[in-house]
Order: C-alpha cells, then structure tokens, then sequence
C-alpha cells in the first residue's frame, strides 16, 4: 500500500463521513463498500510510533502536575524535531504521548535512539527531578493514515501496548515484523520477547540505551 495522502483538503472530514456512514447503515453490503473506500482512501503500509513519558504518577503526585506540565513541554520540544529529521510525521500529542507515523521503520528506530540519546544528554546537566525518560513502542503494518492529523489500526494499537504499557525507562520495543522490515540489526544484548495483552501475543525486542542498534 502507498502513503494514504488523497486529494481533499480535510481529510479528517472525509474521514469522519465514512465512519459516521459506516456506523448508521443497516446494509452489510453497504458497510462492506464503506470499508472498502476507507482503505482505498487511506490505507497504508507504515511504522506507528508511539512514546510515553516515564514516571508520570510519581513525579506529578510529587513534584506537582505544574512541573510535570513543564516536562512534557521540554519532551515535546525535542522530541518533534528528531521526529522530523528523520522523515517522520508528528500526528499528535496527547498528555505525555507523542503519536508519529513512518513511512519506514528504520527511520522509527533511528528517530527513538537519537531522541533517547538528546535525552539522556540533558540529563547529565541537570537536577534529578528535571530528568526526562521516554518509553517507545514501534510496529508496522497496514494502517489508516488520516493525513497528518491520526491514524488508526492494528500496528497503532501494538505500538501503544509496548510503549504505554510494556517499555521502560529510556527503552524503545520494536514489534519482530517491524525488524523484519528493516536495515537494522539488534545488539547481542537487545532481548526477544513475547507478551500476551488483552488476548494478543506480540513478539518484540527490547532495546535499551545500553544496547543501540546498528546498520547493517
């Protein structure tokens, strides 16, 4: 599948239109071609990308949410840019998530570790409670790019698994069909692992800023 990018200059309102038709029509027939121009209008092939700050209850139940407000705007600040040296999309973000789309995931891989690294960087230089640690989840498959505004589907909801809920501090987990779509290979030290969330079993590993990938 190509980038889903169409022609109209709202692609949210189109989008929307064929959801709102899709849920009100009574007709199998029907739904089956409104699911059918949903895709042919905006299915893609690509890689989710999708972070999550660490620590976020402890630090805002601690330090106040002000000053957790303060860090997400900091994160933001860094993380975009990388994002979009490393010819991603920023599609959105949401509290301490960043939602971005990726054409390939060598790109995902390569934009998680130098943000990672920007990060880690900062750190050295400041106080404990000004630290900053993202999570990142990676997968890629076919998906529903809504122009640079969202996107929806099975690689956007196992990215938010392992970014959200699985991945550490500083760690970025690449789903194993997202590594077969790429140039990159794993550290020795980088793990193979497989959770069970929500009935689904996802096959990943596990990078941390101990164990970077490489180009082949």
């Amino acid at each position: 599948m190509s980038r889903g990018s169409g022609s109209s200059s709202n692609p949210q309102k189109e989008f929307d239109e064929l959801i709102s038709a899709l849920s009100t029509s009574d007709s199998l027939d029907a739904r089956k071609a409104i699911d059918k121009s949903l895709w042919d209008r905006f299915g893609c092939s690509g890689a989710a990308f999708i972070s999550d700050m660490a620590s976020f209850s402890s630090i805002s139940r601690t330090l106040g949410i002000g000053h957790f407000l303060k860090l997400i705007y900091r994160a933001r600040e860094i993380i975009g840019p990388i994002i979009d040296a490393n010819n991603g999309t920023l599609l959105k973000s949401d509290g301490d998530n960043c939602y971005a789309y990726f054409e390939f995931p060598d790109d995902a891989i390569r934009a998680s570790m130098e943000i990672n690294s920007t990060l880690f960087e900062a750190n050295q230089h400041l106080e404990l409670e000004e630290h900053i640690y993202l999570s990142v989840g990676i997968d890629y498959g076919d998906l529903l790019l809504i122009g640079s505004e969202d996107f929806y589907g099975d690689p956007v909801n196992t990215a938010s698994k392992l970014g959200e809920d699985l991945a550490g501090k500083s760690e970025t987990l690449v789903t194993e069909r997202a590594m077969a779509k790429s140039t990159f290979s794993a550290h020795e030290n980088a793990e193979h692992m497989v959770a069970r969330i929500s009935d689904i079993e996802i096959d990943y590993v596990r990078f941390t800023m101990a164990a970077p990938v490489s180009d082949e």
